[in-house]
């Protein structure tokens, strides 16, 4: 019976959703075909925008105004809308932009919800790879209509770990500390450029860990509830289960989530995040 009460209030937000981003994301692919380096620009001093995240906002804003005018949201480029709601969307347009912009196709759409600040839904588009990562609390995680499941590696040397960071110089000096000891101890540690990419590979196994400090909640909502459904954790450095206030994230396969944070606690970041 829960089961079906979840399917039965999610399922149009996640129809509409699947059907937005899959817009977005075909455009983005036809955009990234042709785009040239220098058509970029920057709204902060290293970190750059294009039109064409402003664009993919506004195909989903279109869908999500159309059919849930009364939800909160939250949007990368255009920031929080005025209403006040238990219902909230959380939208990433372009999740890679730098990658886009040097024709690296490591590049996403991403769309959440939340209910009363828990996370019920996400959807995350890779356009190049025609793959949609989705979510829905108690229905499990799926790539395209797949079901998919954290990988099965418990232990460090085996894992394949990677790391993201917030744009401030202590968050680069994290990262750095992360990397160097990650891609020693690890099978490997890297860094891809996508988040929310980079979430969607924790939950359908690929990769094992995902560390990230100050993340903005646009770029992890979808993937929480991804690796959530997909049999893995999520949570802050202190081991907190995540919130969204949180102001550091530790993804994993849950095999290996202790084993992370005992490492992280070797390089002193535990009480820094």
């Amino acid at each position: 019976m829960k089961l079906i009460l979840w399917k039965f209030m999610y399922n149009k937000e996640l129809k509409i959703v699947k059907k937005a981003t899959k817009e977005a994301g075909v455009w983005l692919e036809k955009e990234f075909i042709k785009w040239t380096r220098g058509q970029a620009k920057y709204k902060a001093a290293d970190e750059i925008v294009t039109w064409c995240d402003k664009k993919s906002e506004d195909i989903i804003l279109k869908h999500l105004n159309k059919h849930f005018p009364d939800y909160a949201l939250l949007s990368e480029e255009s920031g929080l809308n005025n209403k006040i709601s238990d219902y909230f969307w959380t939208i990433d347009p372009l999740d890679g932009t730098s990658n886009f912009t040097i024709h690296n196709p490591l590049f996403t759409v991403s769309v959440s919800l939340f209910y009363k600040n828990k996370v019920v839904l996400g959807v995350t588009y890779m356009p190049i790879l025609d793959e949609m990562y989705w979510a829905v609390k108690g229905l499990g995680a799926y790539r395209n209509n797949k079901k998919i499941t954290v990988s099965k590696i418990d232990k460090l040397k085996k894992a394949f770990c990677t790391y993201c960071h917030g744009q401030d110089l202590a968050s680069h000096r994290q990262a750095y500390k992360i990397y160097h000891h990650l891609h020693e101890n690890a099978r490997d540690c890297r860094h891809f450029g996508s988040t929310t990419l980079e979430l969607a590979m924790v939950a359908a196994g690929h990769t094992d860990a995902l560390i990230v400090s100050k993340p903005k909640l646009w770029d992890i909502a979808a993937g929480i509830i991804l690796i959530r459904e997909a049999g893995g954790k999520t949570t802050d450095f202190q081991n907190k289960q995540w919130e969204q206030k949180a102001t550091s994230l530790l993804a994993t396969n849950h095999k290996i989530h202790t084993i992370i944070r005992q490492n992280l606690k070797k390089i002193n970041l535990l009480n820094r995040a």
